[in-house]
């Protein structure tokens, strides 16, 4: 026996006698002791001498005897992760943890690079570093060695993104070969790996020839992933032909602009069809739809789940599973590239390789995840009822994220269905503490049309689902843990969580979506983008969409700018408001905030007008479209994360952050002032809305400034020749401090239905978030109301909706809430403050951080 295998085997024995004697005596703060050396128990049982010695002592029955009768939550969760871990680790059902699709050109310029550090805005674990040779990128961009190109583009370009600043009869600037939106294309490829997985291989060949003609003299056209013409509900029979025929032509104009540049990406999904944007039309009751928290999994519920998940690791020849794969995208994906059908040919092509490849049969649900914002990589059907179900991880990475959005059909009625998603890889989560995936039936939403139904119906989704746990399983990856030239492991193996949840369906043969959170997919922006311009031609302002440059993948990236016309007396000293978004495809609640604000704008009202009056707004609605169209977490093609790449941003691999940042670069050298920057984000890890900003008080670079200049911002001694130079700087720093602050405790006090948490803003400026988008944005162009706007994809635990989930109509408020606060914050806007609340008299009436 090895050294450590003996230091193994003793600790084990020596805290399993100590975790008995504690159990049975009578000491103070048991479980919170018991707890911890749980914890240490289940970091030794990674090594198999401790697993041999812990089944050896028969120490299973004691362990589950504490689950068993405890009443605390964490006292039990830390049994149940001893209790799986004391059983080997099985290997995901997949050939690799790293997508399938990468981007070839993006591999060579970055794969020199180190690895990746943490980089998440709620930083939950440790990131997992990943091998080079297994995907696109595999570095930190802030190292890349790609460097920027010595002819970059002269800021002077930037001048046709301000259509404001032009005279009234001077025609728009032809756009030149460099400017910032011409782009080269980088196409998605698809990377064989070795198990991918084909069910009848004796079917496994199609007739390429004699499918395409026969498909060929199929003009129809593209609808969608199913068709719906049969759908009815038991109650009302909707006839829906009609109402697709002009929705099949529009599909928000998102269908042309993605099948010329994102195959596979070709389809888009029932919800963002143009019959459905009845339901998506932005309400004034915030109220309406919102569902109350799901009541927190109960104890007898997670022990049930953790005795059922025990037996299926356990005894695995005792227990009869069918383990039979009834959805695999890897294999679709595979047979698409080889074919590469063509856009008439593209859904029947589908929906006959899925059905020979799974043929459905009565009780087994159909699966589909290839259309716009779709992520389902693999289901098993493991009982009757119950599937095992993996996800895709970004592009250009090998880390499972958060967003899942997937089609199912051929269910029955009233029938719990449990599914279960095994390869989720965040220590946390608020599934199973009040927070539930969203669904859309496709049923519903054609009586809720049929019934004039219109806005605030949350586009059609509800949140649904039972017995919703997410625990700690028994999985690991496939990829052996990498040691230096030292021997040190330089990364550990990632390690697995499950999110299980029960559905019942209303209906039989129903189409249901199922997603991590309301979708809001590219398509359904430029539908939003057509109607904003149409709403703003009714009214008189400057309203105008650009396309500023181009994504990886050929993509536009809108700019859209709109102010009122212009002041006869100054017609060019309004201040710039800057918005940003969707930076984080899977946080689309930040593009219903947006939704929110464009609606305020253009609803010519009188503090609307005001607004357009006083600034000029520029905003880009979606800086990641590429990741969004896909079905990234995180991420965009170049598989890293585009909010730490503000500070040296690369015009290659970046652009969409490069020429945004450039964009406020040539405000900055007009002399323009920069009053307002927010970018809106979703929070996965904690609830409510709030801001993050900036504060030179709370500045991580503060004490060396200090140290280095020779004396403290507040030092009230007499420093001599630098009294003057000292006062200037306690009055800047306050003023600045002031400022930060003031923006979220004005947009607080607007209404007593404020959805904004005071006691969670913060305005510590953080060493690792340097290179976001707000610190960047405040230390260089000196913007003290710089914030990042988070919304939780959970829901409220205070203020006025405190117990609610999270709802569009929440969302939209949000939106409309800030530039009520811009209206009665700025000092050029209306003086009238009688409309605000005395702070006092709000609700969460807490002072920031």
């Amino acid at each position: 026996m090895t050294a450590p295998s003996f230091i193994a085997k003793g600790l084990t024995c020596s805290i399993l006698h100590l975790l008995r004697t504690i159990w049975e005596g009578q000491i103070r703060e048991k479980s919170q002791v018991v707890r911890g050396f749980l914890n240490c128990l289940r970091r030794l049982l990674t090594t198999r001498t401790a697993r041999k010695t812990f089944h050896e002592q028969h120490s299973l029955p004691f362990i589950q005897n504490i689950a068993d009768t405890t009443v605390n939550e964490e006292l039990f969760e830390a049994c149940a992760a001893v209790l799986l871990a004391a059983f080997p680790s099985k290997k995901l059902p997949l050939p690799s943890m790293s997508n399938p699709l990468y981007v070839p050109s993006l591999i060579l310029p970055l794969s020199r690079s180190s690895p990746r550090s943490p980089d998440s805005d709620d930083v939950e674990g440790t990131e997992v570093a990943t091998q080079p040779s297994e995907i696109g990128v595999a570095a930190s961009a802030s190292k890349f060695s790609l460097k920027q190109k010595s002819d970059a583009i002269d800021v002077k370009t930037y001048a046709q993104f301000f259509p404001e600043l032009r005279c009234p009869d001077e025609e728009p600037k032809v756009k030149s070969s460099k400017s910032a939106s011409l782009r080269r294309r980088h196409s998605l490829v698809f990377r064989p790996q070795s198990s991918t997985l084909q069910t009848n291989p004796s079917k496994s060949k199609l007739e390429p020839k004699k499918y395409l003609q026969s498909s060929r003299n199929k003009k129809e056209p593209l609808r969608s992933t199913c068709s719906i013409s049969n759908i009815a509900t038991s109650t009302e029979k909707v006839s829906s032909d009609e109402k697709l025929q002009s929705s099949d032509q529009h599909l928000h104009n998102g269908l042309c602009i993605t099948s010329n540049t994102y195959f596979p990406y070709h389809r888009v999904a029932h919800p963002d069809l143009e019959q459905f944007s009845c339901l998506r039309v932005v309400g004034s009751d915030s109220r309406l739809l919102s569902q109350p928290m799901s009541p927190a999994t109960r104890l007898e519920e997670r022990r049930a789940t953790v005795k059922d998940e025990l037996k299926r690791v356990s005894k695995p020849d005792n227990i009869t599973l069918l383990d039979k794969v009834v959805y695999d995208a890897d294999e679709i994906l595979r047979r698409l590239f080889a074919r590469k059908p063509s856009l008439e040919d593209f859904e029947e092509f589908l929906q006959r390789t899925s059905h020979e490849l799974w043929p459905v049969t009565t009780g087994q649900l159909k699966f589909d995840s290839i259309f716009e914002s779709g992520n389902l990589r693999k289901a098993i059907q493991i009982r009757p009822h119950e599937y095992d179900l993996l996800l895709f991880s970004d592009i250009g990475r090998s880390m499972t994220g958060q967003w899942f959005y997937f089609q199912i059909t051929n269910m029955q009625a009233n029938v719990p269905y449990r599914f279960n998603i095994i390869n989720c890889q965040k220590p946390a989560c608020f599934f199973g503490r009040g927070m539930q995936p969203v669904c859309f039936s496709l049923n519903d939403a054609m009586v809720l049309i049929s019934r004039g139904s219109s806005s605030c119906q949350n586009g059609g989704w509800k949140r649904k689902g039972t017995n919703i746990s997410y625990y700690r399983n028994n999985y690991k990856d496939n990829i052996p843990p990498q040691k230096d030239t030292e021997g040190n492991r330089k990364r550990d193996i990632a390690r697995f969580y499950t999110l299980t949840f029960t559905l019942k369906f209303d209906h039989a043969d129903d189409i249901v979506y199922v997603a991590y959170h309301f979708p809001y997919t590219f398509s359904t922006l430029q539908g939003n983008l057509l109607k904003w311009k149409e709403k703003a031609e009714s009214i008189e302002v400057l309203f105008e969409t650009q396309t500023l440059t181009q994504t990886l993948a050929g993509l536009p990236v809108s700019l859209i700018t709109i102010t009122g016309s212009a002041r006869p007396e100054a017609p060019q000293e309004k201040p710039y408001v800057v918005l940003t978004a969707r930076v984080h495809p899977s946080e689309s609640n930040s593009s219903y905030v947006m939704d929110g604000v464009m609606d305020f704008l253009l609803s010519d009202t009188q503090d609307s007008r005001t607004l357009l009056r006083e600034f000029v707004f520029k905003i880009v609605p979606m800086l990641n479209p590429d990741g969004v169209i896909c079905g990234n977490s995180r991420c965009s093609l170049a598989g890293v994360d585009l909010n730490r790449q503000w500070t040296s941003p690369s015009p290659d691999i970046f652009p969409t952050i490069y020429h945004t940042k450039n964009l406020m670069d040539y405000l900055h050298n007009l002399g323009k002032e920069l009053y307002l920057f927010v970018d809106l984000h979703g929070h996965s890890n904690q609830k409510n809305i709030f801001f993050y900003g900036c504060s030179p008080l709370n500045d991580w670079q503060r004490p060396n400034i200090e140290e280095e200049e020779g004396f403290a911002i507040f030092d009230r001694r007499d420093n001599g020749d630098n009294g003057e130079e000292l006062t200037k700087r306690i009055v800047s720093a306050i003023d600045s401090d002031i400022d930060a602050k003031g923006f979220p405790l004005s947009m607080k006090r607007i209404s007593s239905t404020s959805t904004i948490s005071i006691r969670q803003c913060s305005y510590e400026v953080q060493q690792v978030r340097e290179t976001c988008g707000r610190v960047t944005v405040w230390r260089r162009f000196g913007c003290p109301r710089s914030y990042t706007l988070e919304s939780s994809l959970c829901g409220f635990d205070s203020g006025p909706f405190q117990g609610q989930q999270m709802a569009i109509g929440h969302l939209h408020q949000t939106g409309r809430d800030l530039l009520k606060a811009l209206v009665k914050q700025s000092p050029k806007c209306s003086s009238d403050k009688s409309g605000e609340l005395p702070l006092q008299n709000c609700p969460d009436q807490e002072n920031p951080r």
